[in-house]
């Protein structure tokens, strides 16, 4: 067994981290356009994300 990550790895980490970037991107130009009461709907719609991720795990076990 050995620890070196191979590209696919890498793939899906540089996939994650751009995803990353991209909703933080998006968030930082709507609290610019409407102001802060839009961190609440995020925080809100990214709970629900999580916790839908969540619920799809638990169904896969």
């Amino acid at each position: 067994m050995t620890n070196d990550p191979t590209s696919a790895d890498n793939r899906l980490a540089y996939r994650i981290f751009a995803i990353l970037l991209l909703v933080i991107v998006v968030v930082a130009a709507l609290v610019a356009m409407f102001g802060l009461p839009v961190l609440g709907i995020v925080g809100l719609v990214l709970t629900l994300a999580v916790f839908v991720v969540m619920l799809t795990f638990t169904a896969g076990n």
